[in-house]
């Protein structure tokens, strides 16, 4: 049992010093709080009596049963809250709107909106808004969404009027028109109120206090540990290099202790420090932060092996690549900083581009936040979760492999 000695002496060195803690705990703690209020803390998304909706300036130069139908649909909107501005107000304005945060972003409708969506069904809607912004970023997903139904809506006229004028040769214009408008009308009213509801069932009762549901903290954690179970790696991919440096390996290496009892007990004190510090945000969460991780424990265990898995291979195989202890800052915080970015740690990957979403299923820290996400949110279980843990065991294979296939090279 070498390895465990080693791995005894890995831990030892790693926290006799107080930096270690910083990384592990203190650090992920503050982000943690940090990101969870800039998403809106323990309040949750229109909690109470408070209108948390991103305002959004409607513009409409024409009043028509189409125009109305379409305000009145987007004024349901649990995103955006329109406000009504006057006809004759320049773009200009609507743009120093938005600058000045007054306004998320600007809907225009012009002139002629109605017959053209009439005519040839094509609903053009005119946004005005800052694609950089979260805010700007939601209102466009939220349009977007009600674009793709109103062109279902416009379609939905088309084809009454067809059926209209089928029936009744020689129609007056008006009476097409009246049967448009309606038929859009109760199309767009049929979004609003759909003949089969989903119901997404959770493991937590109402009135159980740490229902996670609506909880921003549930993005922020899962996120901050990941991040910051890279970075602690730091010191312990450290302990290799100086190993290897100090002439520590080549004694090792000339007693009976094998290749891979060195491998596996420095990749099992990595493993061990991760999940300490795992299990210290996940109480902190638990306990503080109204996240029920406890709701789906196997489903929460397993994931925490499989995420500390991957972060314990991706440190061995910074430590066997680094040729000096200041390269195992680099080494870490490169892939710290685009996994985190590109895998959904700052930001929630519904709220990034397309390509992002896309890029992101390449990430193993996004299987870290989906799964825990898919816990605290969604209630779900082992079942649900099975494909994030197996991926992850999968990320911790993939780094290991060449960790050994080096360090079983740098030994001839």
């Amino acid at each position: 049992m070498k390895f465990l000695d080693i791995a005894v002496k890995d831990l030892y060195q790693i926290f006799k010093d107080w930096k270690p803690a910083i990384f592990l705990v203190v650090a992920p703690i503050a982000f943690t709080l940090m990101f969870g209020f800039m998403f809106g803390g323990f309040s949750g998304p229109n909690q109470g009596n408070e209108d948390n909706r991103l305002p959004v300036t409607l513009v409409s130069s024409e009043q028509t049963p189409i125009t109305e139908s379409i305000r009145s649909y987007l004024e349901k909107s649990e995103v955006i809250k329109v406000e009504i501005a006057d006809s004759q107000i320049s773009i200009a304005d609507l743009e120093q709107l938005v600058v000045d945060g007054d306004s998320a972003a600007a809907l225009i409708l012009p002139e002629g909106f109605s017959q053209v969506v009439r005519q040839e069904g094509k609903v053009h809607l005119q946004l005005i808004g800052d694609e950089s912004s979260t805010a700007g970023i939601a209102v466009k997903q939220e349009i977007e969404a009600a674009s793709t139904r109103l062109r279902t809506a416009a379609d939905t006229g088309s084809q009454a009027v067809q059926t209209f004028e089928e029936k009744s040769e020689g129609a007056d214009p008006s009476e097409r028109d009246t049967v448009y408008d309606q038929a859009f009308t109760m199309a767009l009213e049929a979004w609003n109120a759909p003949p089969v509801t989903s119901i997404e069932t959770q493991t937590s009762s109402e009135d159980d206090p740490t229902n996670s549901d609506d909880n921003a903290f549930a993005q922020s954690l899962p996120g901050m540990m990941a991040q910051f179970a890279i970075a602690g790696l730091i010191g312990a991919a450290e302990i290799i290099v100086q190993e290897r440096k100090s002439g520590a390996l080549e004694r090792l290496r000339g007693t009976a202790v094998s290749n891979s009892a060195i491998l596996v007990g420095h990749w099992l004190a990595m493993f061990i420090m991760i999940f300490l510090q795992f299990i210290i945000m996940i109480i902190f969460g638990q306990l503080f932060l109204r996240l029920n991780f406890f709701a789906a424990p196997v489903a929460t265990f397993l994931l925490s092996i499989g995420s500390c898995a991957f972060v314990a291979s991706l440190g061995l195989l910074i430590g066997i690549l680094a040729k000096m202890p200041e390269q195992t800052a680099v080494f870490a915080l490169i892939p710290m900083f685009i996994f985190s970015g590109l895998g959904g740690a700052w930001m929630p990957l519904e709220m990034l581009g397309e390509t992002v979403q896309k890029v992101a299923q390449f990430i193993p820290l996004s299987y870290i936040i989906l799964g825990y996400k898919d816990i605290l949110l969604r209630g779900a279980g082992l079942t649900q979760t099975v494909i994030p843990i197996l991926v992850l065991f999968g990320f911790s294979a993939l780094f290991f492999l060449p960790a050994a296939l080096i360090f079983k090279g740098q030994n001839k």
